[in-house]
């Protein structure tokens, strides 16, 4: 299997309110070199797939029409820059790969393409690009650029993708890079091109600014779970977050991403599928009890809010509790109203069902079909089932609490799944980049539709 773990370089990633654990690191440590670098030094030595860092444009005030439950409860504000961080885990490792979320939506193509191949060049073919249609209108406020509908969004992204690989594979070919010192020639001019793109969005002249990097175009991971978010995978995507309900139902949905790849002309099996999960794993049933305990304790319902009424652009408090989500629900981020879909399929969900499902603790389960928690057996028996039920290829995990969690994912969950034979006990060797980890040695294209 792959695994990923997730984060954000921000004091409280994922679950809000958790910086406050008396173990946790975060709340100093996000801005911190010397605490990225452990972390990724200890994520090589579990021999993790990739660290991949989120990222949001703008700041969520959304939620009673103000930033300042955002900033009160570290609602990845503050935060820093990962893109800024990547290069000095690079030289601290040698296997770990690592992905960094990027947006189509504030940001020119030809500016992501050098980027990448920046980052592509000083990992030595080690990054991935986590595709995102922005969605906050703060980001508009502040000078990133207009906010777009839903599908225009995506409308968007789909000529800015082709023009970003247009740039990294068609741009310099390969021996473009001479360094002939008798001619007095580093690169060949009659190898380099022009991509003059001219589109309804873009419009680039090119030719791309740097030369071709190990992976050329990076590893292309998206998480759209809207219909035309998985459209947009199944175009695009080499790797896809999914945020799955049950294995049963989540086979339903891995099915219909990779039938919809093959329609557009892809070896299904060339999308990875990846369950994000949060993880709360234990040593004992009775660590596990603490745990429990512990989380119901620290969780912030306000720091919940404010996240999730910023992810579908609609102020919860802004209207009565009987009122129809359906009714309401904002360009923001449709994936979370398909969520709830398919969390109750036919509920028709208030906007008093939302804010107890988002603000109220629960204690965790460990037979819950999402969240995997438990003892370090149960955990793994978990991952198993999605494994073997919903034909993912792997997970994205969400440690929780963060510091904790990292320790216990590669102290005691990463041993059990290399003693079941579910996932490597050292890196191959013939891998040198992140997609050939995801693909076999040799293999250093896109997996995806030609530019």
């Amino acid at each position: 299997m792959h695994l990923n773990v997730f984060t954000q370089c921000s004091p409280s990633p994922q679950f809000k309110g958790f910086w406050r654990h008396p173990a946790d690191r975060t709340a100093t440590g996000y801005r911190s070199l010397d605490y990225w670098t452990g972390v990724a030094r200890q994520l090589e030595a579990a021999c993790v797939d990739a660290l991949f860092f989120a990222d949001i444009h703008g700041v969520y005030d959304v939620y009673q029409g103000s930033w300042r439950p955002a900033v009160r409860q570290a609602v990845q504000i503050p935060s820093i820059d990962p893109v800024l961080v990547i290069p000095a885990l690079a030289a601290v490792t040698r296997r770990l790969g690592f992905a960094v979320t990027y947006s189509t939506t504030y940001h020119p193509p030809y500016e992501c393409a050098r980027l990448f191949s920046s980052l592509d060049h000083l990992t030595g073919g080690r990054i991935g690009w986590n595709i995102v249609t922005s969605y906050l209108r703060s980001a508009t406020e502040n000078g990133l650029g207009d906010f777009l509908d839903h599908d225009k969004r995506y409308d968007r992204a789909d000529e800015y993708v082709a023009v970003a690989r247009a740039l990294w594979e068609r741009s310099w070919q390969d021996g473009a890079v001479v360094m002939d010192a008798e001619a007095d020639m580093f690169a060949d001019p009659g190898l380099v091109h022009e991509i003059a793109h001219r589109g309804r969005w873009f419009d680039v002249r090119g030719p791309h600014q740097c030369e071709p990097s190990p992976q050329r175009t990076p590893v292309l991971y998206q998480a759209g779970a809207s219909a035309r978010g998985l459209e947009f995978a199944a175009t695009h995507a080499e790797v896809v977050f999914l945020t799955l309900p049950d294995p049963a139902r989540g086979a339903e949905q891995v099915a219909q991403l990779r039938a919809k790849a093959a329609e557009l002309g892809r070896d299904p099996r060339s999308v990875k599928a990846l369950q994000g999960s949060m993880v709360m794993v234990a040593g004992t049933r009775e660590e596990a009890r603490r745990r429990a305990e512990e989380y119901v304790r620290l969780w912030s319902g306000e720091g919940q809010l404010a996240k999730w009424c910023g992810w579908m652009d609609v102020d919860l408090a802004a209207y009565p509790g009987e009122t129809p989500v359906s009714e309401i629900a904002g360009q923001g981020s449709q994936s979370f109203v398909g969520f709830l879909k398919r969390l109750g399929p036919d509920k028709e969900w208030t906007v008093d069902d939302v804010r107890y499902l988002v603000a109220t603790a629960r204690r965790p389960r460990r037979n819950s079909p999402v969240t995997l928690f438990g003892t370090v057996e149960e955990v793994a028996d978990r991952m198993e089932e999605w494994l073997e039920r919903a034909d993912v290829d792997g997970f994205n995990l969400m440690p929780c609490p963060t510091t904790q969690g990292i320790d216990d994912i590669c102290r005691l969950l990463i041993p059990e799944l290399q003693r079941r034979g579910l996932f490597r006990t050292a890196y191959d060797p013939q891998e040198e980049t992140l997609r050939e980890r995801y693909y076999g040695a040799g293999v250093r294209s896109a997996q995806c539709l030609p530019a």
